[in-house]
């Protein structure tokens, strides 16, 4: 036992540090599990852990683990509802410990301390939870210079109930006076002043200037997998705030708030009306003032079981229960589970309510707070609704581009030439310009090259894509076996200013997907390159070649057609979803029925996989 929690520490820790706690579960699921069967249930078998803390020879050992290991458990019982056994059992003897060492100023002590005492809060365990609280309020005073004094400090300001002797208030005071806090915390700080305050929104002003100062840091990093994560760390500092901001519908500040967390400059973040999509007790949250009541059955854990079951994917959000959480992350498709998908997303989402609300508000597009893989388009589309673009960037987008020439990426996908052949006779018919990008042209270097000149208006790719669920550094769009280009090549890719914008369609397995595991991480092949001067269209899941292959006709005839980039994907995944005769007839009248017959063949009786994937990006 003491062996194999001293070892899944270090990767558990890692997952934590990287925000993803469904790795995090699983090594310290591999610590204590005893069983695992096909479904993904797993037993705790916490014995051991007891008998090893009363060994003489060990016990020793086994609390050091206990205190190594208490920030992840109790940081997944507190923020994801789960681990809950594991959290009971660490309980007592990381109460025990961190009361007994807490005066030592021990760092790894400390730190359980913060997240054990957030714990108990949750629990309502008001005693344990002041003993604690106290106990961390006199090593916070005694040691104001100790590497976590700032964290401390924060925690005990933001507390409610308050679990310290001193008032709150009263701390925070004496903590910005005599504790050093590097700009996370001072960030963290200003959060918990704002929340504390009635009329918080004075303080507004000097709150987004710390964001714009920390973002401005993170924005300076150079590897794009470390400022994603970093983004996130901020998204999650900032949750209750925007929570309080979307409950109180100021719209206004909500915006200005996620454009200064997005690193965009006032003067260049969008001013039209976004509607922001968030999960707030079990259900997605979007109308101010009406959060869905926690009491609600639990649709989030619902839909994750539905996505591990049929995409094999697993969505991170609250209320997962552990064994949505264990579930393999396989990536293939299962259509037997689709129905269960379908009903499990509408349970989430009040689509019809969303449709009429965006209506009636005005709404231009959504910026979604929700995991990566949910297809609100898809649904709105399905209901006839409004498909609003999904506000990436949140940046203001420039004009769209008239479409007037092409560079189309033929990859060794299998339907991939059938569906080159459709949108060049597509194009071509209205008088478009087309190249045509095939075999030798194919490598990594020539895209790139290509992809930072100006020279299209529609850049076309299809091929084969991947956003391996544990590894979304490694996503790739794959031009051939040994032709890929990865994430970083194209988030390093810089782009040319430019008035207008023009528009990226991959059409491509997971080209639209993004790391769904953080508190909010945006690393994904479509969102980075989402900005002003470029909108992006692609695929959240894996998508069958056949379903493509139509989308691909659809959204061609639309732009071919002269529609705006938006305007051209709502109708194309409209169309889509129409009586397989209609867009059979539809295709037929513009000429390129023989073309795409063999696809249409295949496409006879599409389901939510079918339609569901597709994504604008802006």
């Amino acid at each position: 036992m003491v062996l194999a929690l001293g070892i899944c520490w270090a990767p558990a820790r890692l997952a934590f540090e990287c925000a993803h706690p469904l790795a995090t579960w699983e090594w310290l699921h591999r610590a204590v599990a005893t069983s695992d069967d096909k479904d993904g249930s797993v037993d705790i078998d916490m014995g051991p852990v007891d008998r090893a803390l009363k060994d003489p020879r060990w016990g020793t050992s086994v609390e050091r683990c206990v205190l190594l290991l208490a920030p992840m458990v109790f940081y997944l019982a507190h923020h994801h509802n789960t681990a809950e056994h594991l959290a009971k059992g660490f309980r007592e003897p990381a109460f025990r410990l961190c009361m007994r060492s807490l005066p030592t100023g021990n760092q790894h002590v400390a730190e359980a301390a913060l997240y054990l005492a957030q714990y108990l809060v949750s629990q309502g365990l008001r005693r344990p939870a002041s003993l604690l609280g106290h106990a961390v309020e006199l090593l916070l005073l005694a040691n104001p210079a100790h590497p976590l004094a700032a964290a401390i400090a924060v925690y005990l300001a933001g507390a409610r109930p308050p679990v310290s002797h001193r008032d709150p208030d009263a701390i925070a005071r004496w903590a910005l006076q005599h504790v050093p806090m590097n700009p996370y915390t001072a960030l963290a700080f200003e959060v918990q002043r704002f929340l504390g305050e009635p009329e918080g929104e004075a303080l507004l002003p000097e709150l987004f200037q710390q964001v714009q100062a920390v973002i401005t840091m993170v924005e300076s990093e150079d590897d794009p997998a470390q400022v994603s994560r970093d983004r996130g760390v901020v998204f999650s500092m900032l949750g209750q705030l925007q929570y309080r901001l979307l409950q109180s519908g100021d719209a206004t500040h909500l915006t200005q708030l996620l454009s200064a967390w997005r690193g965009v400059p006032a003067g260049q973040a969008r001013t039209d009306r976004c509607l922001t999509l968030a999960n707030a007790g079990s259900k997605v949250w979007f109308r101010p003032g009406s959060a869905p009541s926690p009491d609600l059955p639990d649709s989030a854990s619902r839909l994750t079981a539905a996505f591990n079951k049929a995409l094999g994917h697993a969505l991170v959000t609250r209320g997962l229960d552990d064994t949505a959480l264990t579930t393999p992350a396989t990536g293939r498709k299962d259509a037997t589970y689709a129905e269960e998908l379908s009903d499990a997303l509408h349970a989430h989402l009040d689509v019809a309510d969303l449709a009429e609300f965006s209506s009636r508000e005005g709404a231009a597009a959504f910026i979604s707070l929700l995991p990566h893989l949910t297809p609100v388009q898809a649904l709105l589309a399905r209901a006839r609704g409004p498909v609003l673009p999904l506000a990436v960037s949140l940046r203001a987008p420039l004009p769209d581009r008239p479409v007037e020439r092409v560079q189309l990426w033929c990859g060794d996908a299998p339907s991939a030439h059938v569906e080159a052949a459709v949108v060049e006779t597509v194009f071509s018919y209205a008088g478009m310009s087309v190249d045509v990008m095939t075999g030798a042209d194919l490598t990594r270097d020539r895209f790139l090259a290509e992809f930072q000149r100006d020279d299209y208006d529609v850049i076309w790719v299809v091929a084969h894509g991947s956003h391996p669920l544990y590894a979304p550094d490694r996503a790739a769009v794959v031009l051939s076996d040994t032709e890929h280009i990865f994430l970083d090549d194209l988030a390093r890719a810089p782009l040319l200013p430019a008035s207008t914008r023009r528009l990226v369609v991959f059409n491509t397995c997971d080209s639209a997907a993004a790391d769904t595991q953080g508190p909010y991480d945006d690393r994904g092949i479509a969102r980075s390159i989402v900005g002003p001067g470029q909108a992006v269209i692609g695929h959240l899941w894996p998508v069958d070649g056949y379903a493509a292959t139509v989308f691909g006709a659809l959204l061609a005839i639309e732009l071919a057609d002269g529609g705006s980039f938006a305007d051209a994907f709502a109708n194309a995944l409209r169309d889509l979803q129409q009586d397989w005769f209609a867009v059979a007839r539809q295709l037929g009248d513009r000429g390129i029925g023989a073309l795409v017959a063999e696809p249409l063949d295949g496409f006879r009786q599409p389901s939510i996989f079918d339609w569901g994937s597709a994504a604008f990006l802006e």
